[in-house]
């Protein structure tokens, strides 16, 4: 695939779908621009439909859930796909459980041929070696979800990583887990993960089947442990972190604000469910920034129905005096329980 390349008033970005890697910028390489004129990144349930059963599932997803069919699949790229902007530069594909989908290769195959790099989020259950070697050339990375060490297995990691396939963890972080994350950003578990990427840190949500407990919570002693942890980079395994995190990572002080951006939803990125309802964000269950592509026009939503949403979300309430604030939108607007360094507390 092409590298993609867009460039409007005050917007610029690069994207390599052989690495991964991009760029963006605005007027100059040190001004981030605003938002994009169409997204770079499209987040897309193909199902609701998982047999797994975790509790930390936000979607509250099930065996009986619905699938998204292939028709309806490539119907939606058309739709994202804009005559003077191109598609987006790649899909999150997610679900549900993506390997559960009778027609995910032929999915994979449809990104592909439009230019689209494809991604992918699984439990890794259904994964074998026939599977990973099919995966080889249709994915630019798959990502395996994991609910703590126990949870993660690094036999089907290693499928990947002899397949030829960029692997990443996505690591749920929570109370619970928060001793094992340290342990991570320290270092200690570098040998069990040695066949990945990275590993991601995703903040657990408050809901679907996720209540409130067991979320994680500013006072946990642990916390400033493991942040300073990731800040010196004890592991030699690359680590990130999802964009609600953000406010907390530039209110530690540790880490580089040149090097994490602030939530992109609506701005840069955007969500597709089964039923092509879009949103701005996957977590959002509020149908007030939701539109469904059976009603509207892709490019109406991002262009127009998404403004009281950004505007909204750029009028940062923030009264805190913090070093990276200016890199911040400030908390999370779907959920004030992980709003870790909001206002001048930090609760």
């Amino acid at each position: 695939m092409d590298t993609l390349r867009r460039h409007a008033t005050g917007y610029n970005f690069i994207g390599d779908p052989d690495t991964g890697v991009t760029v963006r910028w605005g007027r100059n390489l040190t001004e981030n621009p605003a938002r994009a004129p169409w997204p770079e990144l499209v987040d897309i349930s193909i199902s609701n439909q998982c047999s797994k059963g975790c509790d930390f599932c936000y979607r509250d997803s099930h065996p009986d859930g619905a699938v998204m069919c292939l028709e309806t699949y490539e119907h939606l790229l058309d739709c994202l796909t804009s005559p003077i902007w191109g598609p987006p530069f790649q899909v999150a594909i997610g679900g549900g459980e993506p390997l559960e989908h009778p027609q995910l290769l032929d999915i994979l195959d449809a990104t592909q041929r439009r230019g689209i790099v494809a991604n992918f989020t699984t439990n890794g259950l259904l994964l074998d070696a026939a599977l990973a070697r099919s995966l080889a050339g249709r994915v630019g990375a798959v990502a395996m979800s994991a609910n703590g060490l126990s949870d993660f297995d690094p036999s089907k990691a290693r499928l990947l990583h002899e397949a030829g396939v960029r692997t990443n963890l996505h690591f749920i972080l929570d109370a619970n887990t928060l001793p094992q994350a340290l342990e991570i950003a320290q270092g200690e578990h570098d040998a069990l993960l040695s066949n990945l990427s990275g590993v991601v840190f995703l903040a657990r949500k408050p809901k679907g089947r996720s209540g409130p407990e067991g979320i994680l919570r500013f006072e946990d002693p642990l916390l400033k442990p493991f942040l300073d942890a990731v800040s010196s980079s004890g592991s030699g395994i690359p680590l990130g972190f999802d964009a609600c995190s953000v406010p907390l990572l530039l209110n530690h002080g540790g880490i580089d604000p040149r090097t994490v951006d602030a939530c992109e939803c609506g701005f840069f990125s955007v969500y597709v469910d089964e039923d092509l309802e879009v949103r701005p964000c996957s977590f959002s269950g509020s149908d007030r920034d939701a539109w469904n592509l059976l009603e509207r026009d892709f490019a109406t939503i991002w262009e127009e129905l998404f403004h009281p949403y950004r505007e909204r979300q750029s009028a940062d309430s923030c009264d805190r005096e913090c070093p990276g604030r200016e890199h911040c939108r400030g908390k999370c607007p779907l959920f004030d329980e992980i709003s870790f360094c909001h206002g001048k507390t930090g609760t």
